[in-house]
């Protein structure tokens, strides 16, 4: 009988403890060359020599350089797995929360399905893309960086914004949002508008003010948010929707350029 060269190969007693270790105690699928050196208490070119084996007989796959994801049993001997890129959104960057479009989505906001996982954080990185999913990360300066929350996906928990920030995450930067079309659909969600007017104000951010101030009045929400928006409303126009066209109608009450129809806003409620 032809043995398949592709298959899962042995695991030394080392590579098992490493394994078994970081599910255990770190209580995840994906670790970090510097976990694994924690557990292990070996470094150089031992862990190297690990690590190269482990992922030659298919035990752990490479997410980013230093960034590795355990391969379980239940994939087979093929090593044909996939884990939930929130999960692994965990290890790639710190400090950092699920956001934009992806945070929308988790909360059964839009039903817009994306390869693209949004991840906020106060640092620089680049995108990546492992398997069939892309992580785009968003860099907001510390005062901006706030409002997360712990959810969890099985017996792993995995930071994301609140409802509110989401939102308001959103409008400040409706590119990462799907469109200001999607975000509407969250006013139809029980959502505190004085904390989402507070998470707004905080962003310290005039363009997403006037923005919610906007939505607020089109879709005829009474809140006393509303008022105080309008009360720090100044300046120059912005767009309404960063993803749509360059020009439209001048809103002189919210000073916003209206570049989607009202209509596409309603029908969203």
């Amino acid at each position: 009988m032809k043995t398949n060269n592709c298959s899962r190969k042995g695991l030394s007693k080392l590579g098992a403890r490493l394994l078994s270790s970081v599910s255990a105690e770190k209580r995840s699928d994906v670790f970090t060359v510097k976990d694994a050196q924690e557990l292990l208490g070996a470094d150089g070119q031992m862990l190297r020599r690990l690590l190269f084996s482990l992922k030659k007989n298919k035990w752990i796959e490479t997410i980013e350089r230093g960034k590795y994801l355990i391969l379980p049993l239940e994939s087979g001997p093929e090593a044909n797995y996939g884990t939930h890129p929130y999960v692994i959104a965990r290890k790639l960057v710190s400090p950092y929360y699920v956001g934009f479009a992806s945070a929308l989505n988790y909360y059964g906001i839009t039903e817009q399905v994306s390869r693209t996982t949004y991840i906020v954080t106060t640092k620089p990185k680049r995108p990546l893309r492992f398997h069939a999913e892309e992580y785009h990360f968003v860099r907001f300066p510390e005062k901006r960086f706030f409002g997360m929350r712990e959810e969890w996906i099985g017996d792993l928990k995995f930071d994301i914004s609140e409802r509110e920030k989401t939102v308001a995450d959103c409008l400040y930067m409706p590119e990462y949002s799907g469109g200001l079309t999607e975000v509407a659909k969250a006013f139809r969600e029980k959502l505190d508008y004085e904390k989402l007017y507070m998470y707004a104000t905080a962003i310290d951010d005039l363009a997403s003010l006037k923005r919610l101030g906007y939505m607020l009045d089109v879709l005829k929400i009474k809140t006393p948010a509303r008022e105080k928006l309008l009360s720090v409303v100044a300046g120059g126009y912005c767009l309404l929707d960063t993803c749509g066209p360059k020009t439209g109608p001048k809103n002189k009450k919210w000073r916003v350029i209206e570049n989607i129809k009202k209509e596409e806003l309603r029908l969203k409620l």
